[in-house]
C-alpha cells in the first residue's frame, strides 16, 4: 500500500488527504444525523403532552434538558408562545433555517472531493504518462517490461481518484435526501406545535 500512494507521487499524497478528510466526514455525519439526536419522537411527545395538559414550564423543560434540533425549535415555539401565529411563524423559520445549516455541516465538502477526487486522479495519470513517454525518448520502444510498469503506475491515481471519489458521492447523495427528510419532518411538527399553542389542536 505504501509503495502505491509513492508511486503515484505528490498527487496521490493529495488524494490520500482528500480519503481521510471523506471518511471522517462520513463517519461525522453519521453519528450527528441520527435520528435520536435530530428528531426523537418520544421527546417530541413528552413536550406536547405538557403542553396539552398547561404545564409549559415542563414543557421549556424538556427542551433545555434535550439538545436536539427539534428540541430547540419546539423551546423557540415555546418561548415566543404569546405573539401572534404569523410572527411565530416567522421566528420558527429562522430557527429552522438555523438548525438545517447546522445538519448541512461538511457536506459540501463531500460533494466537492467526489467532483475533484477523478480529476486529480486523472492529473496523476497524464503526469504519469509523460514520464513514459519521456523514458521512451531515452531507451527507446524496445523494453516493454519498463514501459508497462511505467503506464501501470501512471493508472494508479486514477483507480486511486476514483475509488476516493465514488464512496465520497454516494455518501453526498445520501446525507442530502436525509437532511431534506429531516426538514420536512421537521416543518410538520413545527406547525403542529403551533397549532397546538394557539388552540387550533388538542
Amino acid at each position: 500500500m505504501i509503495e502505491f500512494i509513492q508511486q503515484g507521487g505528490m498527487v496521490m499524497y493529495i488524494l490520500l488527504a482528500a480519503s481521510i478528510l471523506s471518511l471522517t466526514i462520513i463517519f461525522e455525519r453519521g453519528w450527528s444525523l441520527r435520528r435520536s439526536v435530530v428528531i426523537p419522537l418520544q421527546e417530541v411527545n413528552r413536550i406536547e403532552s405538557a403542553v396539552r395538559s398547561g404545564d409549559v414550564n415542563s414543557a421549556m423543560q424538556v427542551c433545555q434538558d434535550h439538545n436536539t434540533a427539534m428540541s430547540r425549535i419546539l423551546w423557540v415555539a415555546l418561548a415566543n408562545r404569546g405573539v401572534s401565529r404569523s410572527v411565530m411563524k416567522e421566528i420558527l423559520e429562522e430557527s429552522g433555517r438555523q438548525e438545517v445549516a447546522h445538519m448541512d455541516r461538511f457536506i459540501g465538502v463531500l460533494g466537492v472531493i467526489a467532483a475533484i477526487a477523478p480529476l486529480l486522479g486523472l492529473l496523476g495519470t497524464v503526469i504519469g504518462m509523460i514520464e513514459v513517454f519521456q523514458q521512451i525518448s531515452l531507451v527507446g520502444v524496445g523494453k516493454a517490461d519498463v514501459l508497462a510498469g511505467g503506464i501501470s503506475k501512471a493508472l494508479n491515481t486514477t483507480a486511486f481518484g476514483l475509488s476516493v471519489a465514488i464512496p465520497s458521492l454516494v455518501a453526498y447523495r445520501y446525507y442530502e435526501s436525509r437532511v431534506d427528510r429531516f426538514v420536512l419532518e421537521i416543518e410538520q411538527h413545527a406547525l403542529r406545535f403551533v397549532e397546538l399553542l394557539k388552540g387550533e389542536r388538542t
